[in-house]
C-alpha cells in the first residue's frame, strides 16, 4: 500500500490523540517496507508548530522531529511547480493554503507513485472524498 500522510496524522506519533496507536502500527508497516509512505517536507513545520502549541519543550520537539526523519517516509521537497497546483486547488475547493499545498504534493506524487490513500484527520478534506482517496488511520485496518 502507498500512503500520503497529511501532517494531521503524523503529529499523532508525538502527541497522544485518537488513533495514535493506529498510527504506530501504520509506521511499523512503513518502516518494514510492507507499505510506502510519502508526505511533504512542509509537514515538519506544521508538526513543530502543533507540538509547540501543545507546550512541548524545544528539546523534546527536536527529538521528535529527528525521530520523524528516521522513519522510511519519503518527504517530498517544496517545489516551485507545486504552487500553481495549490493555487488551482484553493480556487476550486476553498482549502486553506497549507492543506492545498499538501493536496498539490499528493497530486504531484500520485502521478508517479499511484498512491492508494491520502491519510488525514482533518475535517477540511472530508468533502474531497469523491475526488481524493481520503482515509483516516483506522480505515487501513
Amino acid at each position: 500500500m502507498r500512503i500520503y500522510f497529511d501532517s494531521s496524522v503524523l503529529v499523532k506519533l508525538y502527541k497522544q490523540e485518537k488513533d495514535s496507536d493506529v498510527m504506530d502500527k501504520i509506521i511499523q508497516n512503513i518502516d518494514t517496507e510492507e507499505w510506502q509512505g510519502f508526505s511533504s517536507k512542509w509537514s515538519f513545520l506544521e508538526i513543530t508548530r502543533a507540538l509547540k502549541k501543545d507546550k512541548k519543550p524545544n528539546e523534546i520537539i527536536t527529538i521528535d522531529m529527528d525521530d520523524l526523519k528516521s522513519h522510511r517516509i519519503n518527504f517530498v521537497s517544496l517545489r516551485d511547480e507545486l504552487i500553481p497546483i495549490a493555487e488551482r486547488l484553493i480556487k476550486e475547493t476553498n482549502l486553506y493554503a497549507a492543506d492545498a499545498f499538501h493536496l498539490a504534493t499528493f497530486e504531484f506524487t500520485n502521478k508517479r507513485e499511484k498512491i492508494d490513500a491520502f491519510l488525514c484527520d482533518d475535517r477540511h478534506f472530508e468533502r474531497l472524498k469523491p475526488f481524493v482517496p481520503v482515509k483516516k488511520p483506522f480505515d487501513l485496518f
